[in-house]
């Protein structure tokens, strides 16, 4: 399939292969050394003014530079991958066990690099358009790490914009919503320490078995309120040991972890402190060592109006669906964290209702995307930069 642009050169089969190539050399968040390799060799290709390696870890930016001042437009796209085995047999299946493209993140790069594509035969009249490709999103700690990086003041931008694929909605479709558009959420380990004994003699050991049976109790008790309501905050438990195998010992330490998840950021604090007081208070009261980690914070993704002003005028005038969400998506994305440095707004891009569902190992990202993704960035920042 030929794009209908003035350059002949830019053909969508290149990108779809550049696509497959990452599907194919997928690497962990943190990780992705030739993955940013790949994408600097064919960024390099669209001639940006300048380009930014190394930010955030091997996360790699391209701008392109209008003549006018004007304001500096970043969109994002993930990098990283997962620690799932696939199963598609695929000419261009992962070559690394265990680890494979199963959330798009291929297919996100593979459309800012149509953008990139299309501002190279098209620079902004006006201002700067940053393309920001970043690691370590499935951590949440990809975009934090961008924001920290020094070289961040470069590409410090007015206004974010980002997709994520989304199967289960009509491929194409575009889902948006004002406000909060993903929950904001954080692991939670938790550690209690007691002292082990003989199982006949349970009594001269201290054993975290009650202790970790009120904790779970009451963190479940903690939610009171559904993924319906505009203040919702929950917790799930996501696992649980006591002691070890053995049937002679009595056990002498616990662990339990839990998700935390809020579409409020403020309301998610509210919670960790309510799970650290009831830790606590059961650690005390059966004479325990208690030790917490937070893990993988995600903030919520909270979109700004006009910003979805700006994407809903370009996908009507592409004339694709639109569909207005209803409530938060309860899974989290760290583009939130860019919401702390300016106004962002993230949407969804429907992958096909039939289409496995991310994270499922025979998930695969649908080509079909890549170039309608490419070309609503490209008309989002033709409004705004020109």
């Amino acid at each position: 399939m030929q794009v209908k642009t003035d350059n002949p050169s830019f053909r969508i089969e290149e990108l779809i292969a550049f696509r497959r190539h990452l599907h194919s050399i997928a690497e962990l968040s943190g990780e992705e050394k030739h993955t940013s390799k790949a994408i600097l060799s064919q960024l390099e290709k669209y001639k940006p003014d300048q380009l930014i390696t190394k930010i955030g870890g091997y996360g790699l930016a391209g701008i392109f530079k209008g003549k006018q001042t004007g304001p500096r437009l970043l969109f994002r796209a993930d990098m990283d991958a997962l620690p799932i085995e696939e199963i598609n047999e695929l000419d261009y299946k992962s070559q690394n066990k265990a680890v494979s493209h199963k959330c798009g993140h291929d297919g996100h790069s593979a459309i800012l690099m149509g953008l990139a594509a299309l501002l190279q035969q098209n620079p902004p009249e006006k201002g700067e358009v940053v393309l920001l490709f970043q690691p370590a999103e499935e951590t949440g700690q990809g975009a934090n790490r961008v924001i920290c990086d020094e070289k961040f003041q470069q590409i410090k931008p007015d206004f974010a914009f980002a997709l994520h694929n989304l199967p289960g909605f009509e491929k194409g479709q575009i889902i948006w919503r004002n406000g909060t558009f993903a929950a904001a959420s954080v692991g939670l380990q938790l550690e209690l320490t007691g002292r082990t004994a003989h199982a006949s003699q349970p009594e001269t050991g201290i054993s975290p078995a009650v202790a970790m049976a009120e904790i779970i109790q009451a963190f479940h008790a903690l939610n009171i309120s559904g993924p319906d309501d505009d203040h919702f905050a929950g917790l799930t438990i996501t696992h649980a040991q006591l002691g070890e195998r053995a049937v002679g010992t009595a056990p002498g330490r616990a662990v339990i972890w839990a998700t935390l998840r809020s579409y409020q950021d403020g309301l998610l604090a509210n919670l960790q402190e309510k799970c650290v007081n009831i830790a606590h208070d059961c650690a005390r009261k059966n004479k325990l060592k208690i030790a917490i980690d937070w893990q993988e914070p995600f903030a919520a993704t909270v979109n700004t109006e006009d910003l979805n002003t700006h994407l809903l005028k370009a996908a009507r005038k592409l004339n694709y669906s639109l569909e207005e969400k209803q409530n938060p998506f309860r899974w989290s994305e760290d583009f939130g964290h860019f919401g702390s440095e300016t106004k962002t707004c993230l949407f969804g891009l429907g992958a096909g209702k039939d289409q496995p569902a991310l994270h499922n190992p025979d998930y695969d990202f649908p080509d079909e995307l890549v170039m309608l993704g490419a070309q609503l960035f490209n008309a989002i920042r033709k409004q705004i930069t020109g």
